[in-house]
């Protein structure tokens, strides 16, 4: 093989060789998940878990045997509680064998209402090993 062919091809397949090992690197880091020391002070709320938090956790959700967020409760209140609850709160492993950390902060201020109407001051977050809310309630 000629020098000139040489450097063409390793031009071209170093590069791509870099890029691969990257993607495979960072896709193994995905799978893992994230450590409690990584994932403490944030949390993704996806599409999903606020569609099911407004579902069963949202005033005027019907679901039953679930914490209520205060009326006038939107979005983007709930991202900067949710924030703050993985920021400063309590942290602890997920229950039941489940995987993921559950992070619970006193606001000392009603956020909403417990399971049975009374006013609650506490929010629970549930996060996966991804670093993404499962649910997040008052309690």
């Amino acid at each position: 093989m000629n020098c000139r062919l040489f450097r063409k091809t390793i031009a071209v397949v170093f590069p791509l060789t870099i890029l691969v090992f990257a993607a495979v690197c960072g896709a193994a880091k995905g799978s893992e998940g994230v450590s409690a020391e990584e994932a403490h002070g944030q949390a993704v709320l996806t599409p999903w878990a606020f569609r099911h938090i407004q579902e069963r956790h949202w005033a005027d959700s019907p679901a039953s045997g679930a914490g209520k967020f205060a009326p006038g409760t939107t979005e983007l209140s709930l991202r900067a509680m949710i924030d703050e609850a993985v920021a400063n709160g309590r942290v602890r492993q997920n229950t039941n064998g489940r995987t993921g950390q559950i992070y619970e902060y006193d606001f000392n201020r009603a956020i909403g209402t417990k399971i049975n109407g009374s006013p609650a001051t506490r929010l629970r977050v549930v996060v996966n090993t991804r670093g993404q809310v499962v649910t997040a309630f008052p309690f």
